[in-house]
């Protein structure tokens, strides 16, 4: 298991929502967990995020549009219903970068005001910072409030099987990866990026891994994806 580790950075998304801190907050303080994506609008307890930094993990912020895409919140909700949901506002131009950039500006500060710092990386919820004008603003926003790490990859988005998002990502990827690459001294990042319920056999996927750091992203208020944690890492 210790090889796993040296090859994939093992991440967790949307701490403070619903009750998914009572499914990642056990792994963290076990060690099996690299980094914690916080959904800031949804925390309200500094004891909350006071026993998440004791854990030691790197605390990113989970940048989120939902009250602008009305999207995201719900659970029962599916990645197409929710990725087609934006779409239709993002093509119609009701999702302005300026609105954007206002809300994750408040959300940082919001961050900063209950950790008591910046955040330690920036990704976003449903990936919408992936999209190339949104990618635009987390770099700089990035950059402004000394932000390490982002949640993107060098080598690209890994494509997997009937995962529809895994093609959409990897095709935003190509457009973002210009201006990643044309910045002076662009964000940290991974090798690669992979969701982990786009995989179908985890066992054959960790047989071939490519060579490189791998970001893996995992949601274990979900039970299997909690138990993937405990027995791989």
């Amino acid at each position: 298991m210790r090889d796993l580790r040296e090859n994939i950075v093992v991440s967790v998304d949307d701490f403070g929502i619903r009750n998914v801190a009572d499914a990642i907050l056990p792994l963290a303080q076990q060690g099996k967990l690299d980094r914690v994506s916080v959904l800031i609008n949804y925390m309200h307890s500094k004891d909350q995020a006071a026993e998440l930094s004791a854990t030691g993990v790197k605390i990113d912020l989970h940048l989120e549009l939902i009250q602008l895409v009305k999207s995201g919140e719900k659970v029962q909700e599916g990645a197409l219903l929710r990725g087609g949901n934006f779409l239709v506002r993002y093509i119609s131009g009701n999702v302005r970068s300026s609105d954007v950039e206002r809300m994750w500006i408040d959300q940082i500060e919001c961050f900063k005001e209950l950790f008591g710092r910046y955040p330690d990386g920036f990704n976003s919820h449903e990936h919408l910072h992936y999209f190339p004008k949104f990618f635009r603003i987390a770099l700089s926003l990035g950059e402004r409030y000394d932000v390490a790490f982002i949640r993107f990859s060098r080598k690209g988005v890994l494509r997997r099987g009937n995962a529809v998002i895994s093609y959409v990502l990897a095709f935003l990827w190509k457009k973002d990866n210009r201006h990643y690459t044309s910045q002076k001294a662009p964000m940290d990042t991974t090798d690669f990026f992979i969701s982990y319920d786009w995989i179908d056999n985890l066992d054959d996927f960790l047989v071939q891994l490519p060579n490189g750091k791998m970001e893996m992203v995992f949601h274990p208020e979900r039970r299997h994806e909690y138990d993937v944690i405990e027995k791989y890492f």
